[in-house]
């Protein structure tokens, strides 16, 4: 098994939503990770807490670098046995349903030293 790392983007922010739509998405979110657990899967993810900073050779910015492609919000970390799978796993993600997007990444690993 490989480990992917999946970056959510964008989507609705709780603040603009309804109670009753944040209640279904944490259930929605609930059922979601379990699953992943119960398989196995589930290596890890956490939200992020807005804000941060982006450190470049010459300066750092109050920004992130893909604020156009929407601010990573939080992150998972998969297992399993192709990128495609790992692509399935975030087209069922909570987080698509409200309306944000997921990038889906390999995380290499380390070589022997």
């Amino acid at each position: 098994m490989k480990d992917y790392l999946l970056l959510l983007r964008a989507g609705i922010p709780a603040v603009n939503r309804t109670e009753e739509e944040n209640k279904a998405d944490m259930e929605a979110w609930g059922a979601f990770m379990g699953g992943l657990a119960q398989n196995g899967q589930l290596s890890g993810g956490l939200p992020l807490v807005s804000g941060g900073k982006t450190v470049f050779a010459t300066n750092v910015v109050d920004e992130p670098v893909n604020a156009s492609e929407g601010i990573v919000g939080g992150y998972l970390i998969v297992k399993t046995e192709s990128l495609e799978e790992a692509v399935e796993i975030a087209k069922a993600c909570p987080h698509i349903a409200n309306e944000g997007n997921i990038e889906v990444r390999e995380i290499a690993p380390m070589p022997a030293m």
